[in-house]
């Protein structure tokens, strides 16, 4: 696939994934990866900032961040390597704040239109899984000189969401108007 089909293949996903969690009316999408890359920036460990798809906020009574990382692929691809990128980042991206400011609660959502990992699925958002990722030699940068602290750990393995999402789902999505009209209605509001 060539480099600029890729990237309006990723495009695409980041803004159905973006429709389809707003559909849900638990959502709101703050920022979109391609309006504004700052606001996407999430800081860690590392001090080498990382660039997310989707800065989300849960609505109604929850009021947590939401950071969503899209991969809108036709195969498994380099899934794996990417979710053990993700969650060493998210991991990272806790403690910093930890260190920080303190916990914003913050949670991380993988979205992709293709399974991967299908042996280990029921085990990805395992603590194991989660301090496998870290041990990479790739991913140990992420802890800034820093030993992996089990806390952190808990946290993050209470604040991981991995969803799969089928292109006919965008049928299933309510559109702006139908949103807006159920908005009226509900008392969580964007």
């Amino acid at each position: 696939m060539a480099a600029e089909e890729a990237q309006e293949l990723g495009r695409k996903g980041v803004l159905d994934i973006k429709r389809w969690l707003e559909s849900t009316t638990y959502i709101n999408v703050d920022w979109i990866i391609y309006d504004n890359q700052p606001a996407c920036t999430v800081e860690n460990l590392s001090d080498k900032p990382k660039r997310f798809d989707l800065m989300c906020r849960f609505l109604g009574k929850k009021k947590r961040p939401l950071i969503v990382e899209c991969k809108a692929y036709k195969t498994v691809g380099g899934q794996a390597a990417g979710f053990d990128d993700f969650l060493a980042t998210a991991y990272s991206s806790i403690a910093r704040k930890l260190d920080a400011t303190g916990d914003d609660r913050a949670e991380f959502m993988w979205v992709t239109y293709h399974p991967f990992s299908q042996t280990k699925w029921n085990s990805l958002l395992s603590k194991k899984n989660i301090r496998a990722a870290l041990a990479l030699p790739r991913n140990v940068a992420l802890l800034g000189g820093k030993a992996v602290d089990e806390d952190v750990v808990d946290l993050l393995a209470e604040r991981l969401w991995v969803l799969v999402m089928h292109r006919k789902q965008k049928k299933l999505t309510l559109s702006q108007n139908e949103l807006s009209r159920v908005f009226a209605e509900l008392e969580r509001r964007p």
